[in-house]
């Protein structure tokens, strides 16, 4: 038997994929494993919910540019919708360093985290 992963129209982000308060993104900050991929931190720590959860933090400083800002949000959301079904149950807090990135160094990142088939 071969389980498929559910058809792209059936993945969504919904509130519950992300990490909203200030307290979820300190457990992540504090007690989360980093890795850093060029302009891109991410920061990641098992949750007992059972589905991937997502954050971003994308400082002024780092990227001038509103409209690069979401431009980048925009990428990161939608890598993570793409993959959602092959995370583990983790809490993922992306946070970008350089104004520099691109959607590959977005997909990349993500991908590093997705768990290998059985």
């Amino acid at each position: 038997l071969i389980l498929a992963d559910p058809p792209p129209t059936a993945y969504r982000f919904t509130r519950q994929q992300r990490l909203l308060t200030p307290r979820q993104f300190q457990d992540v900050f504090r007690r989360g494993r980093r890795r850093r991929l060029g302009g891109l931190e991410v920061i990641t720590l098992r949750n007992d919910i059972g589905l991937a959860r997502l954050g971003l933090v994308i400082p002024k400083r780092s990227v001038r540019h509103a409209v690069r800002r979401n431009l980048i949000r925009r990428w990161t959301r939608e890598a993570f919708r793409q993959r959602q079904h092959r995370l583990p149950a983790t809490d993922i807090v992306l946070r970008v360093h350089s104004a520099a990135i691109t959607h590959a160094d977005v997909d990349a990142a993500l991908e590093l985290l997705v768990e290998p088939a059985p």
